[in-house]
């Protein structure tokens, strides 16, 4: 099954096929509906369309929020961090100011970005609940990462039917039927 969705199309017995077509839908149907859930979570925060996928990629590079800022030596002894010297405050600085800039240049104001980012983590959860129901049962990682990645924003709008399956005729050895399954 991970070959078809690789591959986007095997051969094989139509027996077999017939079977990874049930496993394919399933999985694929997961992705989508898990996508679709993660898109309308952050749309009930974020209206635009444009602003709502920037703050997914946003969010994505990692955790952060307009509050952070860089930790004195004496909280960063407290949590058993290791001294920063001059140089690396002001890297860390630099980088947050970075980040906030690139937030507040999305959403200018700042409790609306809050509100957007917060929402985007949200959505990241909700996506990452359907990519470890589809990684339960097919354990390739680049398989599940093209399925979110490619095929469910493929299938977005569509019900079901995500593969067609097609006779080839016999096999020559022992005269099975062969039958392509492709996804559509």
């Amino acid at each position: 099954m991970a070959g078809l969705i690789r591959y986007d199309r095997i051969q094989t017995t139509e027996a077999r096929a017939r079977a990874i077509r049930g496993e394919a839908e399933k999985l694929i149907s997961v992705a989508v509906k898990g996508r679709e859930e993660a898109r309308k979570h952050l749309a009930a925060v974020v209206s635009n369309e444009d602003q709502a996928t920037r703050v997914l990629e946003f969010a994505r590079k990692g955790r952060f929020s307009l509050q952070h800022s860089v930790a004195s030596n004496e909280e960063r002894a407290r949590q058993q961090k290791a001294p920063l010297t001059d140089k690396g405050r002001k890297f860390q600085e630099d980088k947050l100011k970075a980040r906030r800039e690139e937030l507040l240049a999305i959403f200018p104001n700042e409790n609306e970005a809050e509100k957007a980012l917060k929402a985007a983590y949200e959505a990241m959860v909700i996506e990452l609940h359907a990519r470890r129901q589809i990684l339960s049962s097919l354990p390739d990682e680049l398989v599940v990462k093209k399925m979110f990645e490619e095929l469910a924003p493929r299938y977005l709008g569509r019900p079901g039917g995500y593969t067609r399956i097609t006779k080839l005729g016999r096999r020559k050895g022992d005269a099975a039927e062969i039958a392509q399954i492709a996804l559509v």
